[in-house]
């Protein structure tokens, strides 16, 4: 008699788990951990052939096991794309390293700063975060800093540019393995103010990874930020999941929609590739939850 997926599955991870035979439960890891992708794809190719995204849209996701840094799914997560306001937390971090590393009397990190840091990533604001910026001493300072005190984090990074009158920005650029890694070190706290940087990214918002989702409970906590323009839909965050027995099991996920051209209606682009966005999250969602950690 056939396996159901669900059975299949269960079956797998008992194989996995068995010291006996390594390389057969290697193999059907690897089949698993592929089978996200697949779903990923093949709702990507849907919304395709449906009209939901265009033929000058390219996309990537990338959704990780944050404590182990394991891959669930990648789709195009090495390649460098738009990051709009999803540059902020790592402006705010290159700023932090210059406290911690380099100069706190000049780098200070009082009320005021901490407010301003805030209302980059609640409120996106672009008039502080271009201060950020300056304060580090511009856009290639700031990918200095990073590349400097993190290469393994931000390899695909690119950024070039402070955020432009109108916030327009197109430049800089990141992969979405760069979120899930700066991701992973923000969570084991492997950078100077990560617990800073993680609360502030854990202040309820409008994020397109949990928010009006089928299947996510409104009671888990997100760490994220968005980014988005007529070119750039994105949403990069951790999701604090706990299995069926309680147990913290949080993962990563990033999604990125890059537009070629810029949308005609920015409103309603904006609107409906969010929510693409939130039928590929509830589906890595739907999958860690019943085949993953059942």
């Amino acid at each position: 008699m056939a396996l159901s997926k669900r059975q299949f599955l269960k079956s797998a991870a008992l194989l996995a788990a068995s010291p006996l035979i390594p390389a057969r439960a290697q193999i059907i890891m690897q089949s698993l951990l592929a089978d996200l992708n697949a779903q990923i794809q093949a709702a990507v190719s849907e919304m395709r052939q449906n009209g939901l995204i265009d033929a000058d849209e390219k996309t990537a996701w990338h959704i990780t096991d944050i404590l182990t840094g394991k891959s669930y799914a990648g789709i195009n997560e090495n390649r460098p794309m738009q990051s709009a306001s999803m540059v902020k937390p790592m402006v705010i971090q290159a700023y932090l390293y210059c406290h911690y590393l380099k100069n706190a009397a000049a780098y200070p990190l009082n009320s005021r700063i901490i407010d301003e840091m805030r209302a980059m990533i609640v409120d996106s604001n672009n008039e502080y975060t271009n201060h950020f910026f300056s304060r580090v001493g511009g856009p290639k300072s700031v990918q200095w800093m990073l590349r400097k005190h993190a290469p393994d984090i931000f390899r695909d990074i690119q950024i070039v540019e402070n955020i432009p009158a109108g916030g327009k920005a197109y430049r800089n650029k990141a992969s979405a393995a760069d979120y899930s890694r700066f991701l992973y070190a923000l969570w084991h706290e492997q950078m100077p103010g990560a617990r800073l940087l993680k609360e502030m990214m854990g202040i309820k918002n409008h994020d397109r990874i949990s928010v009006n989702t089928q299947h996510i409970p409104e009671t888990l906590s997100v760490y994220d930020k968005t980014g988005s323009t007529s070119r750039l839909c994105g949403n990069f965050g951790i999701i604090a999941y706990r299995n069926r027995f309680g147990q913290l099991r949080p993962y990563t996920f990033t999604g990125i929609i890059e537009k070629s051209n810029s949308a005609s209606n920015y409103s309603r682009w904006i609107t409906e590739r969010s929510n693409r966005m939130r039928e590929i999250s509830d589906i890595a969602y739907v999958y860690i939850d019943q085949y993953v950690h059942s």
